[in-house]
C-alpha cells in the first residue's frame, strides 16, 4: 500500500494540486481507478483512488456543488481514500462548500492537469506499488532468513533485542520480570515505561490485546505483549520510532515474540515442576517427620535451597468469590508467583511454595535475639510485594510463634494455620493499602480463645494450651512444693481480686502478687490480665478435666 502523499509524487501532480482534505494525506490506497458515470462508484473497492471529469455531476436538477457533496459521501461509505478531478473542463472550480464537505469527511481531492492521461498517473503508480510490495516481501524472506540462521545455530533469545535493533533500527528492550529477563540492545538505556510494564505483568490480558498484542504507546514507541496462558508476563518495547511500522518490521517483532513466548513456556515447565518439588519438600518439613539433619539438609539442597537454624512459619490465602480449588489454586499460585518475583530482589532467604490446602506457606529465617523484628519485617516486605502489581485481591495473613530449631517448623505452621482461620473469618488486624484490597493479619502470639475456636482439633488444642499455660508451673510446684497452681486458681476463681483470693488462701494479699509474679515470669502471661485470664481459666478447666480422667 502506498499513501496518497506517495501518489502525488509518483503520479507527477502539480505542488498546487492539493483542493482539499491536505490533513488526510496519510491515507492509505491500494489502486488507483477511473470512472466517469454517475453511479461509477458502486462497483469501487474499498481503497481505490478515483480519478474523473467530473462529467457525470453535471446536472440539470442539481447544482455542481450538490452533485459533487454527494458524490465525496458516496466514496466516502465505499471507502474512497481520495479523489482527483479534471478542472477546466467541466468543472471550473471547486465549491468552497465542497471543500468543506471533503474535510469533515476527510477526502483528500486533487486537481488533476488537463495534459494528463489516466494511464499517466496509473501506470506509474500501479508500478510503484508492485515495486513496493516486492520490496517488502524481499525485507520480509530477509528477516524470515535471519531468524532461522538464529534458531539453526542455536542462539541464545537474549539476542534477541539486538537481532531486532538491527532490523527495525530502533531501540529495543525485551522485560519480562517472573522469567528475569532484562534485555536491552546495545547502546540503548533502560526504558521508563518499564516499572508500569512489571505492574501489568501477571494479570490477565483483555480480549483487545488478545486480538492486537502489538500496542502503539504515547510517546512513540511501540510495546508488543508477551502473552502466555492468557496472561501478560511481559513485553517488547520499541522506542523511539515516531512512525508507522513496515510490515516487514512487523514480521520481525511477531518472530520475536513466538520464539520468546515458547521460551516461556518451556521456563514455566520447568518453574512448576521444580515449584511442586519445593511444595513437596515444604510439606515434609512442616509435618515434623522430616529425620535426621543430614537428610533434611541434602534435600534442601535438591531443590536449590540452604537452610537456616531457625524458620517460624506464614500462611496467606487470596479471598475470592468463588472458593472452589481451582480458583484458589489459580489465585494462590499467582500470588505465589508475585512474592517470589519481589523477594528473588532481596537478599532474604525466605522458603516459599504451596501446601496441601493450595495455601502459600511461606518459612523466614529468624535469629533468635531478633524473632519479633524478623515478624514486622516480613509484612512489610509482603506489603511491598502486593503493593508492586495493580490489582490484587483481599488476602489473609496468618503467622506462627518462633519456635528454635527445624523440629519447631511443624509447631509454628500449626500455629500459623489456626491464625489463618482467625484472620478469615474475623475481621480484627485488618490493615488497607490505599487504593489496594486489605490484609487481614492475625499473629498466634496474639490469639486466646480463638486458638480453640479456629483449631482443626479443638480438643487437641486445648490440651496443648493447657500444656503451655501449666506445665512449668505444676514443675515449680512439684520441685519447690509450692502452691502456685492453687494460688492461681483460686485467683482466677476470685476474678482477679488480690483481697479476696488472699482470704480464701489464709495468705496476705502481697503474698498473692508475689505467687503471681513468679507465674508471669514462668510462663510469661499476666493472671491480672484479661486477656491471659481466660487463657488460664481455659487451662486450668482442661488440666482439671483431665487430672480426674
Amino acid at each position: 500500500m502506498i499513501t496518497v502523499r506517495e501518489l502525488i509524487a509518483v503520479g507527477g501532480f502539480d505542488e498546487n494540486a492539493i483542493l482539499a482534505g491536505d490533513a488526510f494525506l496519510e491515507k492509505e490506497l491500494l489502486g488507483v481507478t477511473s470512472f466517469d458515470s454517475p453511479d461509477g462508484h458502486r462497483w469501487l473497492r474499498q481503497g481505490e483512488f478515483v480519478l474523473t471529469t467530473g462529467f457525470p455531476f453535471l446536472s440539470q436538477t442539481e447544482t455542481i456543488e450538490a452533485g459533487l457533496i454527494q458524490l465525496i459521501d458516496s466514496l466516502a461509505d465505499v471507502g474512497t481514500p481520495g479523489l482527483a478531478i479534471k478542472l477546466g473542463r467541466y468543472i471550473e472550480s471547486l465549491p468552497f462548500a465542497v471543500i468543506e464537505h471533503a474535510a469533515q469527511k476527510q477526502m483528500p481531492i486533487l486537481s488533476f492537469p488537463m495534459e494528463k492521461a489516466w494511464s499517466d498517473v496509473i501506470v506509474p503508480v500501479v508500478r510503484y506499488i508492485v515495486d513496493k510490495q516486492r520490496s517488502e516481501l524481499e525485507q520480509t524472506h530477509a528477516i524470515y532468513e535471519r531468524f532461522h540462521r538464529h534458531l539453526t545455530i542455536g542462539a541464545p533469545v537474549c539476542q534477541l533485542a539486538k537481532l531486532l535493533q538491527e532490523a527495525l533500527n530502533a531501540s529495543v528492550t525485551i522485560y519480562s520480570p517472573s522469567h528475569r529477563w532484562n534485555w536491552t540492545s546495545p547502546f540503548s538505556e533502560l526504558s521508563q515505561n518499564i516499572a508500569w510494564i512489571e505492574r501489568q505483568c501477571g494479570h490477565p490480558a483483555p480480549p483487545a490485546i488478545m486480538n492486537q498484542p502489538l500496542v502503539p504507546l504515547e510517546n512513540g514507541s511501540y510495546l508488543r505483549w508477551l502473552l502466555c496462558g492468557q496472561h501478560k508476563q511481559g513485553g517488547i518495547l520499541i522506542d523511539g520510532l515516531h512512525r508507522d511500522l513496515h510490515s516487514w518490521e512487523k514480521v520481525a517483532i511477531e518472530q520475536s515474540a513466538a520464539l520468546l513466548s515458547l521460551e516461556m513456556q518451556r521456563q514455566q515447565t520447568v518453574n512448576e515442576t521444580y515449584q511442586r518439588f519445593r511444595n513437596d519438600f515444604l510439606q515434609w518439613l512442616v509435618s515434623g517427620h522430616a529425620g535426621p539433619r543430614s537428610v533434611v539438609t541434602r534435600r534442601a539442597q535438591e531443590v536449590g535451597w540452604e537452610l537456616d537454624d531457625h524458620y517460624f512459619a506464614v500462611l496467606l490465602r487470596a479471598d475470592v468469590a468463588s472458593q472452589t480449588a481451582l480458583t484458589s489454586w489459580q489465585e494462590n499460585h499467582s500470588l505465589l508467583e508475585l512474592i517470589n518475583r519481589y523477594f528473588s530482589k532481596t537478599p532474604h532467604r525466605i522458603l516459599s511454595g504451596l501446601d496441601r490446602n493450595n495455601h502459600i506457606l511461606l518459612l523466614v529465617p529468624f535469629a533468635e535475639q531478633q524473632a519479633r523484628h524478623a515478624e514486622s519485617e516480613i509484612f512489610s516486605l509482603l506489603q511491598q510485594a502486593l503493593l508492586s502489581t495493580d490489582v490484587i485481591p483481599a488476602i489473609s495473613i496468618g503467622i506462627g510463634r518462633h519456635h528454635l530449631g527445624w523440629e519447631g517448623i511443624s509447631e509454628s505452621y500449626r500455629e500459623a494455620q489456626i491464625s489463618l482461620r482467625t484472620a478469615f473469618h474475623t475481621n480484627s488486624h485488618t490493615h488497607t493499602m490505599g487504593d489496594h484490597s486489605p490484609l487481614r493479619m492475625q499473629s498466634y502470639r496474639d490469639l486466646a480463645l480463638e486458638r480453640i475456636l479456629f483449631a482443626e482439633q479443638p480438643n487437641v488444642e486445648a490440651r496443648v494450651l493447657a500444656e503451655e499455660c501449666l506445665s512449668k508451673i505444676v514443675q515449680y510446684d512439684a520441685e519447690k512444693n509450692g502452691q502456685l497452681l492453687q494460688t492461681l486458681q483460686v485467683f482466677i476463681q476470685a476474678n482477679g481480686n488480690h483481697v479476696d483470693a488472699a482470704k480464701s488462701l489464709f495468705v496476705h494479699k502481697n503474698t498473692i502478687k508475689y505467687r503471681l509474679q513468679l507465674i508471669r515470669d514462668l510462663t510469661g502471661l499476666h493472671p491480672e490480665s484479661g486477656q491471659d485470664q481466660l487463657l488460664f481459666r481455659i487451662a486450668l478447666t482442661v488440666h482439671a478435666v483431665g487430672r480426674h480422667s
